[in-house]
């Protein structure tokens, strides 16, 4: 009996239903019954283009794979556009020679007329593919000059963009009171609040796998439908579309996940939408996205406190969680010359740094006497921006030469670079400020600020607690000498902990 595949895909599902999927199986089983085939397997892309590589992970590629060992004898698909986006596709099924039925005819590949035929319908399936794709970019060219959000999929934390939106259109009135056009892309809730606090936790010291597991645990997806992973999380953040800001197109930016971390806000123009944060906020954010330091697949995230932040006392290298003879311990990663307890190492920490944050002097620590004036930052700012259209529109007019426009083009960029560092500054936040303020919540009672910070200090996850630890001190472990057991009592193994451990506090 002939064996029959079928595929089934469409390039877009907002709401995750598969509705059409559900129409294709049901056209594509009955055309293959009335043949009399067996059906042997149903090969699902939902929500994936065809106009775009379908690479190993896709139901066309098990299809492919499946085809060239002989698994399969006929694919069925509703029609070619289903199957078929371009050449590249058709060149696939040639060459592991499959036969394709489709429910509106068939395409035999096995011969010049139905190889020529089928050529030429994939040559018009990537003409109109192209044709598409050039109307989206001039209609996004067109949305970036009347600074409008592009076009698209719906973008997390925000409604969708109204068609034919404008920036001349009625207003609606925020919840701040201010003004903004009601053309859709209006913060969309729970998302937009999402948004904010991944802004706040990534400042705070979070990493993009803790804000991905608390909007997962919130029941929140990506636009697409799918769980958030580091990356959807760090593309969500990167993107300048939550300070209100118009980001150039894709194209221009160049391609992988640095892109819009090169962005600058010199180049990026204030849109006509309602923001989720400050762009300060945004560029702080996107500062740390782009350390090297934080690298985009470190691995195992530390599940302890101060791995990676004590230092050896002996070789100075770094001090990393591991267990020894059945004993949690930190012991240096350059050598076996240093360990110590862990646990005994962590509740001392943990001990001197609640201590430090129930005292009445706490939010000094925090005070900035140097903090910048965000609104004096930002219209110095346009004021310089406003200074580099000018300057180019001299040159375009003729009224001075080339060779003077550049010498004022480049002082001008220098200044703006270095308003740029100061507004990145600006939008970074205090990692101490929810412990701190939850012990000012307290009053001045001792055992209730201490019972305050270390109630909030529970509630934090391990990577939060690590960047507070990091921001208050230097923890350097030494050896307690050769020979040296620590007592049994807790009060002599909390000093024996406190003789091995020098702290510097910053």
């Amino acid at each position: 009996m002939t064996r029959a595949a079928l595929y089934l895909r469409q390039s877009l599902d907002r709401d995750n239903r598969q509705e059409g999927i559900d129409r294709q199986r049901a056209r594509c089983r009955s055309l293959a019954e009335s043949r009399g085939w067996d059906v042997v397997g149903e090969y699902v892309d939902n929500d994936v283009s065809a106009s775009k590589p379908r690479r190993a992970g896709t139901a066309w590629h098990r299809l492919i794979e499946d085809s060239k060992a002989g698994r399969v004898d006929v694919v069925v698909a509703v029609d070619q556009d289903r199957i078929l986006r371009g050449i590249r596709d058709l060149v696939t099924l040639m060459d592991v020679g499959a036969k394709i039925t489709t429910v509106d005819g068939e395409i035999d590949l096995a011969t010049a007329d139905g190889e020529f035929r089928a050529t030429l319908a994939a040559g018009l399936a990537r003409f109109e593919v192209q044709r598409k794709s050039e109307r989206q970019k001039r209609a996004n060219a067109h949305r970036r000059e009347r600074l409008l959000p592009a076009g698209g999929r719906r973008a997390f934390g925000y409604t969708k963009l109204k068609a034919g939106a404008s920036s001349d259109w009625p207003k609606r009135v925020a919840a701040d009171g201010r003004e903004w056009p009601d053309y859709g892309h209006e913060p969309f809730e729970p998302e937009a609040s999402a948004v904010r606090r991944g802004y706040a936790m990534l400042l705070a010291g979070a990493t993009l796998r803790s804000i991905a597991r608390a909007w997962n645990a919130e029941g929140l997806t990506t636009t697409a439908g799918k769980p958030f992973e580091a990356y959807s999380v760090r593309n969500v953040l990167a993107n300048p579309r939550n300070a209100a800001l118009v980001a150039p197109p894709r194209s221009s930016m160049g391609g992988g996940q640095s892109a819009q971390q090169n962005l600058k806000l010199a180049d990026l123009p204030a849109g006509s939408w309602e923001p989720l944060v400050t762009p300060e906020t945004w560029a702080a954010a996107r500062d740390l996205l782009a350390d090297p330091v934080r690298r985009s697949n470190p691995g195992a995230l530390p599940k302890s406190l101060l791995s990676g932040i004590a230092r050896c006392g002996v070789c100075g290298g770094a001090m990393k969680a591991g267990v020894i003879r059945d004993i949690r311990s930190y012991r240096c990663s350059e050598s076996p010359h240093l360990s110590r307890k862990r646990d005994d190492a962590d509740h001392f920490v943990t001990h001197i740094v609640l201590e430090r944050l129930s005292r009445p002097d706490a939010a000094e620590i925090m005070r900035r006497d140097d903090a910048p004036n965000v609104a004096e930052l930002r219209a110095q700012m346009l004021a310089k921006q406003q200074g580099e259209a000018n300057v180019l529109a001299l040159v375009a007019g003729g009224h001075t030469t080339l060779a003077k426009a550049e010498a004022m083009l480049r002082d001008l960029r220098a200044e703006m670079t270095a308003l740029e560092v100061q507004m990145s500054d600006a939008g970074r936040v205090d990692v101490l400020g929810d412990v701190v303020a939850r012990a000012e919540g307290a009053g001045d009672d001792h055992d209730a600020r201490w019972a305050a910070v270390a109630e909030a200090w529970q509630a934090l996850d391990v990577d939060r607690q690590r960047a507070i630890v990091r921001a208050l001190l230097s923890i350097e472990m030494r050896s307690p000498g050769k020979g040296s057991r620590a007592p049994r009592d807790a009060a002599g193994r909390l000093a024996h902990t406190e003789a091995t451990l020098a702290l510097t506090w910053h």
